[in-house]
């Protein structure tokens, strides 16, 4: 059985389930689900914002999609939750994202 396809079965048993629906996005943004990784970190950012960890990835990925001004906004939106939440290591790396990618965390 494979990893994917283990999540999946999980999933179905705890659907709102915040750590499995990313680990699942993870999953499928390995393979050749950029699709599905989109649509499950959308899920996340919508119904579970505090879930700080998908920020990064979802911005990663929206990023290489082509979608650079989304990406930098969810990236303010993630480091603004990370600093409510008192997480300063993911408000540190998507600071650092975003200056890589010419934006100011400031703005």
């Amino acid at each position: 059985m494979s990893r994917i396809t283990e999540l999946e079965a999980l999933l179905d048993e705890r659907p709102d389930d915040p750590f499995l629906i990313y680990a699942l996005a993870r999953e499928y943004e390995k393979g050749a689900g950029t699709m599905q990784a989109l649509l499950m970190y959308e899920h996340l950012v919508t119904n579970h914002p505090t879930y700080i960890a998908t920020y990064y990835h979802y911005a990663k990925l929206l990023q290489g999609a082509g979608n650079l001004n989304e990406a930098l906004k969810l990236l303010h939106t993630g480091i603004e939750r990370s600093l409510e939440a008192k997480d300063m290591h993911a408000a540190s790396e998507m600071k650092g994202l975003l200056m890589s990618w010419g934006g100011d965390e400031d703005e």
